[in-house]
């Protein structure tokens, strides 16, 4: 059951940084948001009310609920599909694949866990590696250039998506199930999401080609109810350094999708940056589990 969990989670997160791709041009990004965890929360308050899980929680636990809604399931997410406007979908990806040493940081900051060596060590070959993965890009370029901009905005998200998974961690420290983090997070990242939509003022836009309905459902369906659930299982069941291995895997498979279907061309920095961060992903995981044990 784990290895299945695992597998569905990187197969589904690894093709949803394309299906985004489907969703940019004729809808504004934050709307495009907004319907996604829209459907995402209908469809987890039906599940939680024919399944009967209780996820009443006291008041304060909503506090958390709410920070988790705007960095997990809304704002991260108006980040990532403008960054996607500026990037080939599996490079941002790749990029995503830093959470593992901020997560790390994170705790840290929180958790008063200490930074190992290896965090160190690892985070350079991030840095190092995503140097490599655009070094080609920044050939008689200005700061103002989309690339640049692009890279900006998906370091952003990422250090949201991991701020999220350090509310999650307190979530899950007061014993809350997976169901109940998924449902008010879903909720309450709506809600925001309405708000923002309201307050910028922009009419309300929807597109009916069927791209964009298909990888709208997708999104909402697989990327978001499915994959979360998945995700956040097993975070429980086997912690978050094994988990993280979900990190380092999905890009491989988003980047062989930009391939096929985005031509993406590999050259030999590309092939470099991608094995840096690879190899200090890995490197900070095997050094973490290996002090924990």
């Amino acid at each position: 059951m784990t290895a299945l969990l695992f597998l569905t989670t990187v197969l589904i997160w690894g093709t949803t940084f394309y299906a985004i791709t489907l969703q940019l041009g004729d809808v504004p990004a934050m709307q495009s948001v907004f319907y996604r965890f829209a459907i995402a929360a209908v469809v987890m308050w039906v599940l939680t009310l024919i399944r009967k899980t209780k996820i009443s929680c006291p008041g304060q636990v909503h506090v958390l609920f709410a920070v988790l809604g705007l960095l997990m399931f809304s704002l991260n997410y108006v980040v990532v599909y403008i960054a996607t406007g500026y990037l080939v979908s599996g490079l941002v990806s790749v990029i995503f694949s830093l959470i593992i040493p901020f997560n790390i940081l994170f705790y840290w900051l929180i958790f008063h866990e200490k930074p190992s060596l290896a965090l160190v060590i690892g985070s350079l070959f991030g840095i190092v590696g995503i140097t490599a993965l655009f070094i080609e890009d920044f050939y008689g370029i200005t700061i103002s250039d989309s690339v640049v901009l692009g890279i900006c905005l998906a370091l952003l998200s990422t250090i949201m998506a991991s701020a999220g998974n350090i509310i999650a961690q307190l979530l899950k420290l007061r014993n809350i199930n997976v169901a109940a983090c998924n449902t008010w997070g879903m909720s309450y990242g709506t809600l925001f999401l309405l708000i923002a939509v309201v307050i910028a003022g922009e009419p309300w836009q929807f597109s009916l080609k069927i791209d964009y309905i298909l990888s709208l459902l997708y999104l909402s369906l697989a990327g978001t109810v499915i994959a979360f659930w998945t995700y956040l299982t097993l975070l429980h069941r086997i912690g978050a350094p094994r988990a993280a291995y979900i990190t380092v895997i999905f890009p491989l498979v988003a980047l062989l999708v930009s391939t096929l279907y985005e031509d993406m061309h590999w050259t030999g920095f590309k092939f470099l940056g991608v094995a840096l961060i690879v190899a200090g992903n890995v490197f900070i995981i095997q050094r973490k589990q290996s002090v924990e044990n």
